[in-house]
């Protein structure tokens, strides 16, 4: 499904215990959890930061299924988060706290999950018939469990990538 994010509403929930608003690459660290997240289990993801310098698009933050945009002052933002509130095709996702954005979401029809929700389900791995269980995030692991096969694969693969370097 896809979902549109109120992002500093969602940084400032503190339900990202590792990414603050005080941070000044909050929006980075953000949209590189989201890329993760959106691998496993978004369609699309359209995330709206407050005050951006130019507004718009950001090109350099946009990518794999995660479509950034700033809005020029606080105020926008909340407007661009209407605007596409109002125009939502089906099964839109709004993700916020905002007490005012959540009733236009619900006169729009459009599913709202709070903050620590959306936080929840994106650390859940779906199964067949809407059972979850819990999983690491991407990248989070303390170790990895390789067959002995694997481990010879992977010992083969390097081992032909080395190339000895020889003495003149």
């Amino acid at each position: 499904m896809p979902l549109l994010i109120d992002g500093h509403n969602l940084i400032g929930s503190g339900s990202i215990p590792d990414i603050s608003l005080a941070d000044e690459d909050d929006e980075a660290r953000l949209v590189a959890r989201l890329r993760i997240w959106r691998s496993k289990a978004a369609d699309r993801i359209t995330v709206v930061f407050d005050h951006g310098i130019t507004g718009g698009r950001s090109i350099g933050l946009s990518g794999a299924g995660v479509n950034v945009i700033f809005a020029r002052n606080p105020q926008d933002a909340d407007e661009l988060i209407r605007r596409r509130l109002r125009s939502a095709g089906k099964g839109l996702i709004l993700v916020s706290n905002d007490a005012e954005l959540r009733r236009d979401a619900a006169a729009a029809e459009v599913e709202v999950w709070r903050s620590d929700e959306f936080v929840q389900r994106m650390q859940t791995k779906p199964r067949k018939k809407d059972a979850t269980v819990q999983t690491q995030e991407a990248g989070a692991e303390s170790h990895v469990n390789l067959s002995d096969r694997e481990v010879d694969q992977w010992l083969r693969m390097f081992d032909k990538a080395k190339k000895p370097h020889k003495k003149k």
